[in-house]
């Protein structure tokens, strides 16, 4: 791929990694990089992967690099051989950090022709260095929800069970020496973990779509020290318990054009209600190009975050009305961390003294959170927000609020999202959509009676509550960073509108979307001048609109078969003129779609690598390609957007 078309898809002009295709007698599966890819039998997916990996001291997750590879097919097997290394933090240097720490990996790997695959690994510290895992984790497919599940304890015990529907908040099976599970009706796969504990977590708690087997049990001390030149040994087994089922449908017969609903419709869950986040700097002085894009976007609402270290005066009241007042938008204001609020401490007295900085400014936030919240937090915000609607929460991720023990009085809860808390790999990344119904099925069982929020959310993690994150220039995909370079590109609109759609579908009630600035924002500086990024373009279009739906798409075979959208994402709202379709097709393949002929009045743009290097190159009005009227079916290239101009709705 040129580097140019990498620049517009990606944002940054890092390679691809390698992929190598292997086969074991019916399993099929991919090297991706560092990591094995899904592992299918005649098409049903087994396990959603493998991989050797290090987390550190503040669970970053550096990618292994390997410098040999050798590969030995074998009849219907094969032999697979990897020497590389990951390299470390100097801070995870025992002592005195240092850099050059890696820990040396050789992998060995054989599929042998009955399904059966053996997975080795010996890892060596170059340092003493301080870690909180390092070895094998195995991922289970979010499919497998609900199917039996037989659980091996290394005290000889068995656990006949089911994964779990609702995503569980700890580890529904630890001390597990294997896993056996039915992966197809009547048809089971089993991994054999040899070495150590294994605990099974639900990734979804990490808007991850799988469920996780992984080494060293959390209950056990961490972080501990892997001891410099001392190597270990590690291996895991996965076969087949019988015969593998008949084929899945196969994808390639699947592939005629995803045929959009019409007459159209949207679903039937209430509208959505989206803002954009905001920074206290950003309150300062805005700059007029910041309250144009405001005045012509109309968010819903502005999102402001104050971090425990964040002082009042941070906060420019008079700028903040400004913003305000641009935008035609209401405030939500996070105070975080502010622990024992509602006590007569110290946070009571600053949050007082802020309440009255905006009273002063006359700025009346429509909602205000304290995360965590709870009954005497949400007591003391009432009296010092009487006209706001009180929330709670976590400003972080699912899983912290999944286990959530400071709760009650809110009016809504509310939680971030980030998909690369544990990789940063496109695949999971876009697969990680697929959680967000089981994670709102969950908050709203554990939480009854509240409005759910979410965000800022966005590709990049804005803060970490595991420790440090990851140094990152923003040119590199990395878990946990807070810059990751696809939010520049066509990815990470995609990713956007995939997100914006999921939201919808589960029933969010508001959704706050990154900053028009900073290190992910909406916009990025190329030296004196603010570029918007593919995902603005997107925003440009979307939050015009009077109200945001999902749309429901249904793919029909030639047979007539139904099948679900198959990675393409789509919403829909009104702008005031029109009803309007945005669609993202969320894969590195290309997919044909296509609308009924009755449609063919409807007009159509696409936002694709063509159109937005076009825009960059000559700096026209507009990244949209417009085209003539709809055509009967067109081909969405890779992480493409296509925008269809409708005159009505049924029933409008």
């Amino acid at each position: 791929m040129p580097a140019r078309e990498r620049l517009a898809l990606y944002g940054c002009d890092e390679p691809l990694p390698q992929r190598l295709k292997l086969r074991a007698g019916p399993l099929s599966f991919e090297l991706i990089g560092g990591r094995f890819g899904p592992v299918h039998a005649h098409g049903h997916e087994v396990w959603h992967g493998l991989a050797f990996l290090f987390r550190d001291a503040a669970w970053g997750t550096p990618e292994p690099e390997f410098e040999v590879l050798e590969h030995q097919v074998d009849g219907e097997g094969f032999a697979l051989s990897l020497r590389g290394c990951m390299a470390c933090d100097p801070q995870d240097v025992v002592g005195v950090p240092e850099e050059g720490a890696v820990i040396r990996l050789d992998l060995q790997v054989q599929g042998k022709p009955d399904g059966s695959l053996i997975f080795k690994a010996q890892a060596t510290p170059s340092h003493d260095l301080w870690s909180n895992r390092c070895g094998w984790v195995l991922l289970h497919p979010m499919s497998a929800a609900g199917c039996a599940v037989h659980v091996l304890h290394v005290d000889g015990r068995i656990s006949l069970s089911t994964l779990p529907h609702e995503v569980p908040a700890w580890p529904p099976f630890t001390a597990v020496c294997a896993v056996s599970h039915e992966y197809a009706p009547g048809h089971w796969g089993q991994a054999q973990l040899h070495g150590e504990y294994y605990e099974l977590e639900d990734q979804r708690n990490n808007a991850d779509a799988s469920f996780k087997t992984y080494c060293r049990s959390n209950s056990m001390p961490r972080p501990y020290v892997l001891r410099q030149g001392q190597s270990w040994n590690r291996e895991v087994h996965l076969c087949l318990l019988d015969l593998p089922p008949d084929p899945a449908p196969d994808a390639a017969t699947l592939e005629g054009p995803l045929r959009l609903p019409w007459p159209l419709t949207h679903d039937a869950t209430p509208a959505m209600s989206v803002g954009l986040a905001i920074t206290p700097d950003l309150t300062c002085a805005p700059e007029d190009w910041v309250l144009a894009v405001l005045a012509q976007w109309r968010p819903a609402f502005l999102h402001l975050t104050l971090w425990p270290d964040t002082p009042n005066a941070a906060v420019d009241g008079s700028g903040l009305r400004r913003l305000l007042q641009a935008a035609g938008a209401s405030l939500r204001l996070d105070l975080c961390g502010r622990e024992g609020l509602g006590d007569g401490g110290t946070f009571d007295a600053d949050s007082l003294a802020l309440a009255q900085q905006l009273a002063l400014a006359g700025v009346v936030p429509m909602s205000v959170a304290a995360l965590p919240c709870g009954v005497q937090a949400a007591r003391f915000l009432r009296s010092l927000f009487p006209a706001s609607a009180i929330g709670g929460g976590t400003p972080h991720f699912f899983a912290q609020l999944n286990r959530l023990e400071v709760s009650g009085g809110e009016d809504f809860m509310g939680f971030t999202v980030c998909p690369i808390v544990h990789g940063a790999d496109d695949d999971s990344v876009m697969q990680g959509l697929q959680s967000m119904s089981s994670v709102l099925e969950t908050a709203r069982r554990r939480h009854p009676g509240r409005d759910w929020h979410l965000g800022p959310s966005s590709l990049s993690a804005r803060a970490s509550p595991l420790g440090r994150q990851p140094h990152s220039d923003g040119q590199r995909r990395m878990a946990l960073a807070s810059r990751d370079p696809r939010s520049r590109g066509l990815f990470g609109a995609a990713w956007l509108l995939g997100h914006l759609a999921e939201a919808a579908r589960a029933g969010v009630k508001a959704l706050s979307l990154p900053p028009l600035v900073g290190e992910d924002g909406l916009f990025w500086k190329t030296g004196d001048t603010w570029q918007m990024t593919p995902s603005a373009a997107l925003l440009q279009v979307c939050l015009r609109w009077q109200s945001l739906h999902h749309v429901v798409l249904q793919a029909v075979d030639d047979h007539s078969t139904v099948v679900q959208g198959r990675g393409v994402a789509a919403v829909t709202g009104h702008n005031g003129q029109c009803w309007q379709m945005v669609l993202a097709n969320l894969g590195a393949q290309a997919k044909t779609l296509g609308c009924s002929p009755d449609a063919s009045w409807a007009k159509w743009a696409c936002l694709d690598t063509e159109s937005w290097l076009n825009f960059l190159d000559a700096h026209s009005s507009s990244p949209w390609r417009e085209l003539e009227d709809c055509p009967v079916s067109w081909v969405l290239p890779p992480y493409g957007l296509v925008r269809i101009d409708l005159p009505f709705l049924p029933g409008d």
